[in-house]
């Protein structure tokens, strides 16, 4: 059970299994960035950007908007505001709270602010913001609309502003000025035309900035998932010329040999005479010798090229095992099987292929540690229950009654637990070995969508005896037939 923490509350991790673990270690909470930190991730999304600093900059100046035009009205400076100047104010925060829609509807925010600067005594600063979101997301024909609508509401708003013959009733006197000059000359219109075409400038230049260091950013995203692909295809070849000079050095090694004991066994079959034993075993040897070349060719195309269709089609499947009990048969081992097969062809075609070599594992093991000794073997698949592989056979004298797992059964111990499966293998009260493996039944794509039920093919108990000896048997009866 997990343990408690002795105070404050217990930090909860993951283990190496996949399983929640409980330590100790008082909790204590997560750090918290500092302010400037905090400051820097608000800036980050188009609403931060928009309430804490666009939105603070526009009150601002729309404040100073607002009151030099009061002055210039005839307000007296430092006076409070009249009900128009208020209203025209409350109009421009509303401007710069549109702002936040300036993503979505670049455009038209832009033409929205631009129209209201123009049109309204109240400063460019929306207009300028927005036309350079604008100016990050598109360059084309309307961007060049957008700009000359933008320049339009700058001269405007600064010809307005350049009337004031005072710092209190012009921003631009102000900033030429000493405070509380009054009776100064308005702006000649050329100022007005440089003052409105830098800031136009300066807005468009600060956009191919931010624009070109986005392209820059994106170009470094699409370089690196580009590096990744060609990793992967440098890997991948790498892979392939390994498993190709492995399927070569496995084809001279045994290839060679396989071949040699063929041509051996057959001419020991051709010599054999009137020795019909001697010739059925020579006849048995060159069978299993060219079977093994089949399959070393069918596994060297699987290493080469594993997911070539034709090399998957030659892989056995469950479809097979009755083929391998009566190769198992062949050899003389007494065989006592029961196989019931249901909807095989809709199974997932991996499950049936570790099913067959976990059958295949079993009945070796069987005739290598047993020889001589009866086997009974069962191979039950149906949808319901899963694919269930059981196995027995009678210890040897001398044997032992502890299993010790060789390459073989740690093997089909592997290839069950990476298909979620159990399994088991241990020797009774009886001396007798038995294993036992389940692995879920998994449907196959085509099966999962044509799911109707049903089954294929019927169950067999044979039970075959060695035909040398003299009350050897030979019987193949169906006992547990589906259909």
């Amino acid at each position: 059970m997990p343990r408690r923490a002795d105070r404050g509350r217990p930090a909860v991790g993951t283990s190496g299994y996949g399983q929640s673990v409980t330590t100790g270690a008082p909790y204590s909470p997560p750090p918290t960035a500092p302010g400037g930190a905090r400051w820097k991730q608000g800036l980050r999304s188009v609403q931060g950007r928009t309430w804490l600093l666009y939105f603070p900059i526009c009150f601002v100046t729309s404040v100073l908007a607002i009151s030099t035009w009061d002055v210039r009205g005839g307000a007296t400076p430092n006076a409070p505001a009249s009900g128009p100047a208020l209203l025209l104010w409350l109009l421009g925060l509303i401007t710069a709270a549109s702002l936040v829609c300036r993503r979505r509807f670049p455009e038209m925010v832009s033409i929205a602010t631009s129209l209201v600067a123009l049109l309204l005594p109240l400063d460019p600063v929306p207009a300028l913001i927005a036309f350079g979101s604008a100016t990050v997301r598109r360059l084309d024909q309307v961007t060049a609309a957008l700009a000359a609508l933008l320049f339009a509401a700058t001269t405007a708003s600064t010809w307005r502003d350049s009337r004031g013959t005072s710092t209190a009733a012009s921003f631009w006197q102000m900033l030429r000025a000493e405070e509380g000059a009054t009776g100064l000359e308005p702006l000649a219109l050329w100022v007005v035309l440089a003052i409105s075409s830098a800031l136009v400038a300066i807005t468009f230049g600060v956009a191919m900035l931010i624009r070109d260091r986005a392209q820059a950013s994106d170009r470094r995203e699409s370089d690196a998932a580009q590096q990744v692909v060609v990793d992967s295809l440098s890997d991948e070849v790498a892979r392939q010329a390994e498993r190709e000079r492995i399927a070569r050095e496995v084809h001279d090694a045994l290839g060679h040999r396989l071949s040699m004991l063929s041509l051996h066994a057959g001419a020991l079959e051709m010599t054999a005479g009137d020795d019909q034993r001697l010739a059925q075993s020579a006849a048995l040897v060159r069978a299993n010798a060219q079977q093994s070349m089949a399959d070393l060719r069918h596994l060297l195309a699987t290493l080469q090229t594993p997911e070539a269709p034709d090399v998957a089609t030659a892989v056995p499947t469950l479809r097979d095992v009755a083929a391998l009990v009566d190769e198992t048969l062949a050899t003389g081992v007494t065989v006592v099987s029961t196989i019931q097969l249901e909807s095989v062809e809709r199974l997932d075609l991996q499950t049936s292929r570790s099913a067959y070599r976990l059958t295949q594992e079993l009945l070796t093991n069987a005739r290598k540690h047993a020889p001589g000794l009866g086997v009974r073997v069962l191979v039950r698949a149906t949808p319901g229950t899963g694919v269930d592989i059981e196995l027995a056979n009678r210890v040897p004298a001398g044997g032992g009654a502890t299993v010790r797992p060789g390459r073989g059964l740690t093997g089909a111990q592997t290839r069950v637990e990476q298909l979620a499966g159990e399994w088991r293998c241990w020797v009774d009260d009886d001396g007798v070995f038995r294993a036992a493996a389940h692995l879920p039944w998994v449907w196959s794509e085509a099966g999962a969508a044509t799911d109707t039920g049903g089954s294929d093919t019927g169950g067999a108990d044979s039970r075959r005896g060695d035909s040398r000896s003299s009350d050897s048997r030979s019987s193949h009866t169906d006992s547990e037939a589906s259909s």
